[in-house]
């Protein structure tokens, strides 16, 4: 039998966040799914949040991930506001992770982009780029977010090799 180690990576956002489920192999990283929940745009930040939990509890059931991964978020002195906003949604997804028992980590956006590519100041095409070419895609998905929760996914994969102790799945 071969260890396989299952990550979600989880871009935050208020409108949109972006998940990507990976399997970790010996050999090799694949896309098991991926996608973006999105919001209505009249619906207010708590139902965004309720949504965004509900979403998220059914995504873990479904995938009994090793590890949920979430970007930190980062405030910017003209940002704090939208900054708060998704501090929260970060927030909903650690909640949501360790009320299915899985165990939760963030890294900057940087980090990301630095591990994936050698550079914390690479665009979104580089990184983009960087995770096709990872993941032995033919081609992205459409949503910009989904491909960032891939990034934080592989970031982690990356950092963090599989131990001798991860479950073995059949």
């Amino acid at each position: 039998m071969e260890s396989v180690r299952t990550v979600i990576g989880v871009d935050p956002g208020t409108k949109r966040v972006g998940y990507a489920v990976i399997e970790e192999t010996n050999k090799c990283w694949s896309v098991v799914d991926c996608g973006v929940f999105r919001f209505p745009q009249r619906a207010s930040i708590p139902e965004r949040l309720t949504m965004l939990f509900d979403g998220l509890t059914t995504l873990l059931s479904e995938h009994s991930p090793d590890c949920v991964v979430v970007e930190e978020p980062y405030v910017r002195p003209f940002g704090m506001r939208s900054a708060l906003v998704v501090a929260q949604s970060v927030g909903v997804v650690k909640l949501a992770a360790v009320k299915a028992g899985v165990s939760v980590v963030s890294y900057p956006y940087t980090q990301a982009k630095r591990t994936l590519t050698g550079s914390g100041t690479a665009s979104k095409e580089t990184l983009a780029s960087a995770v096709q070419q990872l993941l032995k895609l033919p081609q992205l998905p459409p949503w910009q977010d989904a491909i960032d929760a891939m990034a934080f996914a592989l970031c982690h994969c990356l950092l963090s090799p599989q131990q001798e102790e991860v479950q073995v799945k059949r």
